[in-house]
């Protein structure tokens, strides 16, 4: 069962907001005047091994996505990115926030941050308590049958 892709701050809510690198932006000829956090996504399947990012960069004014960037930590690979991941939500800002997330990607403890973050959700989506681990309940069953009318006396169907 694939967990799909999580929020850091869900596996380590206290971490992950403390950690959060956030991009602000003001004077820009392009961008809005905002402070843009980089939220990290990962993959919480224990099993497979993708060794990427997802971050999502939201403006705290605009309070909405202004790109979905992928980022690989094999920096050798034909997808290691960062690149606009075309299967999530992009704004018209997103290759010029593209290009301002890959210069704070080029810091090299930023990025082995970010490979860190990725080895503890992976820890932790193994764990059998973990809420990505545990199916989700099953809804009661609706009970499908008519309630029954109850006859009133001196009256007929």
């Amino acid at each position: 069962m694939s967990a799909g892709m999580v929020p850091f701050v869900r596996f380590f809510p206290q971490q992950g907001t403390a950690e959060t690198r956030v991009l602000t932006t003001q004077g820009h000829p392009v961008l809005p005047d905002d402070e843009n956090a980089l939220l990290e996504f990962f993959c919480a399947d224990p099993g497979c091994d993708c060794r990427r990012v997802m971050l999502g960069v939201i403006g705290r004014r605009q309070q909405d996505v202004l790109a979905s960037i992928s980022y690989g930590f094999d920096r050798g690979q034909q997808w290691a990115g960062p690149f606009l991941d075309p299967l999530n939500p992009q704004s018209l800002y997103a290759h010029t926030v593209l290009k301002l997330v890959a210069q704070v990607l080029a810091d090299p403890t930023y990025a082995a941050r970010l490979e860190s973050h990725y080895y503890q959700v992976k820890k932790a989506a193994t764990g059998p308590s973990h809420p990505t681990r545990q199916m989700p309940a099953r809804p009661a069953k609706a009970n499908k049958t008519k309630p029954q009318r109850q006859r009133q006396p001196g009256k007929r169907k």
